[in-house]
């Protein structure tokens, strides 16, 4: 296919063709848009006599795609998970774990089963900060709980973790896999919607969680810079560069947000258009 065939017309046919026959959902379709309209503006300084026809692909609109409440967990439904993890058995003491590591921290799927022995830092008040991997190789560092903190050492204990193992190891595999991590989450969202209602009409995926920690957050009165920290999120242009280093802010951003298992009851919670897109963005 040369320029004076891939014009407006053809892009526009083409997005049509995914959505329709291939039954691509709109937020793959705006994807592949995307991805034409960025070779449009290499096509642009590099071709420039075809700016014509950059010109009208770069006005083809994206679609529309429904916004959907964010999905996140409450108190009440976090502690009925880790209840429901069978703790007398290897995997349900690695599901337990699990579970906690992805509240605590609001760390994604693929930077935790990343974790490795070596970035489980103990403090000299016998707490733990976790360092994490995060997207673009970028390092950053969250506390545990004391809770998670137990329950981590002894997890590593119990297994023999070195420093360059992986802390959550998979059946027959070095570590556990997205896909894993999907599946045990299933398996315990299943088990506790019998008795619990509010999951039955809820998708919870691992991102879930990352949704949940932040929401927790935003309930306990940390503002919207420090969770994006917390989060390696750098969505928020306000974030100070001396912030992103400084562990004594997320450790009283940590104080503030309450461990699970707690008694007290979820006050209900209501965010504004602002925050909503925010964490649908995380």
């Amino acid at each position: 296919m040369n320029m004076e065939e891939m014009n407006a017309d053809t892009v526009i046919g083409f997005l049509n063709y995914l959505e329709n026959n291939r039954k691509n959902k709109c937020r793959t379709v705006n994807h592949r848009l995307a991805a034409i309209k960025a070779f449009m503006e290499y096509v642009s300084y590099e071709s420039p006599e075809y700016l014509e026809i950059v010109r009208k692909v770069k006005w083809i609109p994206f679609r529309n795609v429904e916004k959907k409440d964010v999905c996140y967990l409450t108190r009440e439904e976090m502690d009925s998970l880790l209840d429901a993890c069978e703790t007398a058995t290897p995997q349900g003491r690695r599901d337990y774990l699990m579970l906690l590591l992805l509240y605590n921290s609001g760390m994604r799927v693929s930077e935790m089963i990343s974790i490795k022995g070596k970035d489980a830092l103990i403090t000299g008040n016998g707490l733990c900060h976790l360092r994490i991997m995060g997207k673009g190789r970028k390092e950053r560092t969250v506390p545990l709980w004391l809770t998670t903190t137990k329950c981590l050492v002894g997890y590593m204990h119990e297994n023999g973790i070195q420093r360059d193992d992986y802390l959550l190891s998979g059946r027959n595999v070095e570590h556990l896999t997205r896909s894993g991590v999907r599946y045990r989450i299933d398996s315990i969202v299943k088990r506790v919607s019998t008795h619990c209602q509010s999951l039955q009409n809820k998708s919870v995926s691992p991102h879930v969680f990352r949704h949940s920690t932040a929401m927790s957050l935003l309930q306990s009165g940390i503002d919207i810079s420090t969770i994006a920290i917390w989060l390696g999120h750098e969505s928020i242009e306000t974030t100070h560069k001396y912030m992103v280093a400084d562990i004594k802010l997320k450790e009283n951003a940590l104080k503030k947000l309450h461990e699970p298992e707690s008694s007290h009851a979820n006050q209900r919670y209501h965010a504004t258009d602002d925050i909503l897109q925010f964490l649908n963005s995380l």
